[in-house]
Order: C-alpha cells, then structure tokens, then sequence
C-alpha cells in the first residue's frame, strides 16, 4: 500500500517533463496578469460587484432571446437585399454569441474574485478576454462593413446588385471573422501589441464608419436640395428609368443602420478612453477597476440592445418579430 501511495506522489518541478515545466510556466505568467486585478476586486464591497451581475445575467438573457428573434426574422424577410441580410445576420450572429458565451464567462471570471479562487479567476479571464474579444471586434467590424455597404449603395446605385454580391460579402465576413480571431490571440503573445492594435482598430474603424455616413448624409442632403429646385414641394421617390433607385427606402434603412452604429459607440467609446487612461496610469486602483467592469458590462451590454434598434428601425423585421411573440403567447 504504502508503495501505491509513493506512486502517486505529485514529483517534484525540477522532476517534471521540459514541455510540462514550459506549459505551468506560460501559465503562471499569463495569470499574473490578473493578480493586481483580483487583489483589489477581493478587498472591495460585494455589493457594486453584484449589482453589476445581475445587470450582466439580465443582458446576457435579453441579449440570447433578442438576437434569436432576430435571425428567425431575418430567414424570412424578404424585402431585404441578400449581401445585407448577411451582414445584419453576421451582426446578430456576434450578439448571441456575446449574451450564450462572452458574458456568462465575464460574471464567472469576476464572481470568482469575490469568492477568492484565484484559479478560476484565471482560467475564466483567459476564456473571456479571448472570446470577448473576438465576438466583440467582429460585432464592431461588421458594424463598419454595413456603413461601407451603404455608401455603396449610393455610389454605385443601379451596378450595386452586380458589384455587392452576396459571395464577396460572404468571404469579407469570413476574412473579418478570421481577423478577429487573430487579434484576440495575440493577447496571449503580447498583450502590449493587442492593446496598440485595438487602439489602431477602434480609430480605423471608428474613421471609416463616420466619414461613411457623414459622405452620405451630404450626398443625400444635396438631392433632396436639387429636387425641392426641380419639382418645389414634391416629394419624388424614385429616379426615372426602368431599373430605379429608390432614395426615400436607402434613406430609412441608412437611418437604421446609421441608429445601430450610435448605439455601438455610445457603448464602446467610455471602454476604450477608459483602457487608454490604465495603459498609462502607474497602478490599478479599486476605482478604475471597478470603472472597468462597468464599462466593460456597457460593451457587452450593446448586444442586448441591438435586437431593439432592430426592431424599431426596420418595419419589416419588426413585424415578424411580433408575429413569432403572438404565436408565442398563443401556445
């Protein structure tokens, strides 16, 4: 017996395999990113953290019914063109995985804080800053492709069916995805170069999505002036021709998309000045800690609120959306 037991001793570090000793330690230095981080949540009240729980568990179940409302809606509208479908489905799609994954790690990896387990403080951080990331970025690159789209639409009007294909909106998503997955690994090589290369992201994407919409707005703004020249009060609808563009249906849905977009911001700009000011502070405080994880609820928090916008910018979504409740009810 008392052989068995020797047995089954743990050996010793210096005892162990080389890749074995290599793994705890990329181990213990990826955790000891977190150990300022738990020192202070452990030693602050319990009560703000727990109110922003429960903010979490109630956006994490929004966020999971809202967004499947909204992929069954976008399965059968269809009044909406293909390319955009896809990238409102891509959309939707980053939502859900944000409220079924992102956020249930996200209270585990703060919880576990409180309850002083540093392990699965940890592994559960790991696990979050990877999939947080990846959803979050993607939610936010979509966002970006969908304002491209738009000004697309305008530029290229009547070609737009033949260059926006639903193939290449397709294989952007994927790229954006993939890219997605990438930044949020390097986390694990260098979090110094992931948190430059949000910086370079947010304010790439942050440029490209406003100039989009601001190019639009003027565009639109100055037909709308040329026709009121042309035609006095009338309202004309449609440009002249067989195939025609309508401008007051690209109007509603830029507005839509243009809705989305301010919500995201308001959502992700308090994070990102926020992660800004960390990188340069000396050290942690419980202050902006728990700053953090309010703000970082806020991010995560977007993907409960898109399904509303959703809902209230674009009618025909909205519709389906209140046929699927009703049927619902009736069961």
């Amino acid at each position: 017996m008392l052989s068995k037991c020797k047995r089954r001793q743990k050996k010793p570090a210096w005892k162990r395999p080389p890749i074995y000793r290599q793994k705890m330690t990329n181990f213990t230095t990826i955790c000891q990113n977190f150990e300022e981080q738990y020192n202070i949540i452990a030693k602050s009240s319990g009560a703000v953290y727990f109110i922003i729980f429960v903010v979490n568990i109630v956006m994490s179940v929004t966020a999971i019914l809202g967004n499947s409302f909204i992929i069954g809606a976008l399965r059968k509208c269809s009044s909406l063109h293909s390319p955009s479908k896809a990238l409102i489905f891509s959309l939707a799609f980053s939502d859900l995985a944000v409220g079924c994954i992102a956020q249930p790690l996200f209270i585990i990896h703060r919880s576990a804080a409180l309850t002083r387990s540093y392990r699965l403080f940890c592994i559960s951080g790991m696990m979050s800053n990877f999939v947080g990331s990846t959803v979050v970025s993607a939610s936010f690159v979509t966002s970006t492709a969908i304002a491209v789209d738009r000004y697309l639409a305008l530029r290229l009007r009547l070609r737009y069916r033949e260059v926006v294909t639903l193939k290449r909106v397709i294989i952007v998503l994927f790229a954006s995805w993939s890219a997605s997955l990438i930044w949020s690994a390097l986390w694990f090589w260098d979090q110094n170069v992931q948190n430059y290369s949000r910086a370079v992201l947010f304010c790439l994407c942050f440029a490209t999505t406003t100039s989009s919409y601001v190019i639009i707005y003027k565009k639109i703004k100055r037909y709308r002036c040329r026709v009121a020249e042309r035609f006095g009060n009338a309202v004309v609808g449609n440009f002249s021709g067989r195939r025609t563009f309508n401008v007051i249906r690209f109007r509603r849905s830029v507005s839509s998309m243009c809705h989305i977009y301010c919500c995201l911001l308001v959502c992700y700009l308090p994070y990102n000045c926020l992660m800004a000011v960390i990188r340069n502070a000396v050290q942690l405080t419980s202050l902006t800690v728990a700053l953090h994880v309010a703000f970082a609820t806020l991010v995560l928090s977007n993907s409960a609120l898109n399904p509303f916008v959703f809902c209230w910018c674009i009618p025909e979504i909205r519709l389906i959306v209140k046929s699927t409740i009703c049927r619902f009810q009736h069961w």
